[in-house]
């Protein structure tokens, strides 16, 4: 058992900790920044849009290619996979486009395969992410990432972090029917790891996460290293940290 403590705020009596990934401790601006550009770059060529159109295309997604940043609530790295493919199809709609989703689906998953043979080289840590994740695995809570990428990826980006021993198991986007503010991603991570819902927190970093952990009945903390603005989470709630830095275990 472990206890948390923050900002005055005591969680108490935690025997499993669910992750969310990117924002927590995989630093989603270099990884899915990248990602975006790709997914831009083959929008452009397989439409044939004008290449001028690459940093407006990027903006409207949520990334900003000239800071190298996602831009704060934006469509990349906060909606699903499915959301953003939505978003992609009616956002083409302003450049005279009529695309369906199962093309932009399908532009994206060409994008991803090739993506993943580079992928070691966007993979990096959130500051204080590894230490903090170690140090509750080495006083023996289960650990489970709770994520909206696929099972496989995630697989993946935990093997070139170095901590895919850290974690008891890995519930994706594809091991769910319901996305996570459903709360079932997080009922299936306690039932793979036999974990009781009143002895498991959940640490993400998005509105969603707090919604899952809500619908759930579990409790959280809510950590503003992600693309949500600590003002708009304290809104919902007061379980908000700046970083994990500030949640002492």
């Amino acid at each position: 058992m472990a206890n948390f403590h923050f900002n005055d705020c005591d969680i108490n009596n935690i025997n499993a900790v669910l992750f969310d990934k990117d924002g927590i401790f995989l630093d989603d601006n270099i990884y899915w920044g990248k990602l975006a550009e790709c997914r831009i770059y083959k929008i452009i060529e397989y439409f044939n849009l004008d290449k001028n159109l690459f940093e407006e295309l990027c903006f409207t997604i949520g990334y900003n290619p000239k800071t190298e940043k996602l831009i704060k609530n934006g469509a990349i790295g906060v909606l699903s996979r499915n959301e953003v493919i939505d978003f992609m199809v009616n956002e083409l709609v302003k450049y005279s486009v009529s695309a369906d989703f199962e093309t932009v689906s399908d532009l994206f998953n060409i994008v991803h395969s090739e993506f993943l043979n580079n992928m070691d080289k966007y993979i990096r840590f959130i500051p204080y992410s590894e230490n903090f994740i170690r140090n509750l695995k080495n006083m023996s809570l289960k650990l489970a990432v709770v994520t909206s990428d696929t099972h496989k990826h995630t697989e993946e980006t935990l093997k070139i972090l170095g901590i895919d021993d850290c974690f008891d198991c890995i519930v994706g986007k594809d091991d769910c029917k319901k996305d996570k503010k459903s709360g079932e991603p997080a009922i299936i991570a306690l039932d793979k790891i036999k974990a009781n819902k009143n002895e498991t927190l959940v640490i993400g970093d998005a509105l969603m996460d707090y919604f899952m952990a809500e619908n759930a009945g579990l409790r959280h903390i809510i950590v503003s290293t992600g693309q949500t603005d600590k003002e708009d989470l304290i809104k919902y709630t007061k379980y908000v940290v700046n970083n994990l830095s500030e949640v002492f275990v």
